[in-house]
């Protein structure tokens, strides 16, 4: 939703968990972007709206370090070149694992956040990032 609405753009939502997608769903339209988002419910890429639109400029992922480890190289194949892959949720002592299997599939770190008890992971495939941060909070690197 926080996508949707920043980029004011169509986004496709996904989750294991159909009624998870289903509160999503109810949540989105009651933010007023219901419009913009499109919700698949099944495991990482398996859902077939989300390979219909690849490659993607930008992927979110806010899921456990083992599942994001398993659709690393999945993840290269639908991620446009230059494309931005933001990996969120993660605790600090996994984030070096998660550097390292999206290194192997493709990635390059383009910045590590670590707030309170949690690291997020900006990554860019191949070449230079089309999504930039605009600002930086000091002491959270």
């Amino acid at each position: 939703m926080a996508a949707a609405k920043a980029l004011r753009r169509k986004v496709i939502a996904s989750d294991i968990d159909p009624v998870a997608v289903r509160v999503a769903r109810a949540n989105a339209r009651a933010n007023g972007v219901g419009n913009l988002i499109e919700f698949a419910c099944g495991a990482g890429l398996a859902p077939r709206a989300l390979r219909r639109r690849a490659p993607y400029d930008l992927i979110l992922a806010n899921i456990l370090l083992r599942p994001l480890m398993s659709l690393a190289a999945p993840m290269a194949q639908v991620t446009a070149r230059g494309g931005t892959v933001i990996l969120s949720g993660l605790l600090p002592a996994h984030a070096q694992a998660a550097i390292a299997a999206y290194r192997m599939a493709g990635f390059r770190l383009v910045r590590r956040i670590n707030v309170e008890n949690w690291t997020t992971l900006h990554l860019a495939r191949g070449a230079r990032p089309r999504f930039e941060p605009k600002s930086d909070r000091p002491g959270r690197r």
